[in-house]
């Protein structure tokens, strides 16, 4: 897969290093001089640097012939520019942007970007937990299909109590980014057993949440 990150700051250096491990072709694009010094200097991966809310650049660094392009700067106004850009202009067939202010999800939808992201911090969490791009990339809108954050707390009575997230049986287009236990975050491994009162934060496509939701508390009767 052909892979462009524009922007980003800490988190830019771990998912260059994990699309590089599992083979994709990179392109990382950033307006940060000296962040793009850093870059070059640990990664083996296309770093330029400019702004990606220019065509042109975006054109030179290397767009044309991307299969995903993903915006994760600070500013919301870029990452939306960016993506209209590569989409509508040069073709890109997905483009995910990362917005820091909630009620822009919506009018980035409508302007036509593929998949966003309203919580940095959970596609993050979700790509520290070692899901492969392919997987990242399957939560991407597709056709009719819509990503969707859910808030689970884990009930007394729920099947997935005094599971592993191995264990548990989740549909493939789903992944559990966070577990909140009281005041503690953090990122769940396979091996990591939820516990009542713990809440779940999932992404999951919109049309398997009924099947999500029955891998989590368990069939109706």
């Amino acid at each position: 897969m052909h892979i462009m990150i524009v922007g980003g700051h800490s988190k830019v250096h771990f998912l260059v290093k994990k699309f590089i491990a599992e083979g994709h072709k990179l392109i990382v694009l950033h307006k940060d001089e000296e962040e793009c010094k850093r870059l070059a200097k640990i990664h083996k991966a296309s770093i330029v640097h400019g702004d990606g809310t220019d065509p042109a650049v975006l054109e030179d660094a290397g767009v044309v012939g991307c299969n995903v392009v993903i915006a994760i700067s600070n500013s919301d106004a870029e990452n939306l520019i960016v993506c209209q850009v590569a989409g509508k202009i040069y073709g890109v067939e997905r483009t995910l942007a990362v917005v820091n202010d909630p009620e822009h999800v919506e009018v980035f939808k409508k302007l036509g970007v593929h998949a966003v992201i309203s919580t940095a911090d959970i596609i993050f969490g979700v790509i520290d937990q070692e899901v492969s791009v392919d997987e990242i990339i399957s939560l991407m809108p597709i056709e009719a299909g819509k990503i969707d954050i859910m808030d689970i707390e884990i009930g007394s009575d729920f099947i997935a109590a005094g599971k592993s997230i191995i264990e548990l049986d989740m549909p493939e287009d789903s992944v559990i980014g966070f577990i909140v236990r009281g005041e503690i975050q953090m990122v769940p491994k396979e091996n990591t057993i939820i516990r009542e009162g713990d809440r779940l934060i999932i992404l999951s496509l919109r049309s398997v949440q009924p099947a999500l939701i029955e891998a989590i508390r368990g069939r109706a009767d």
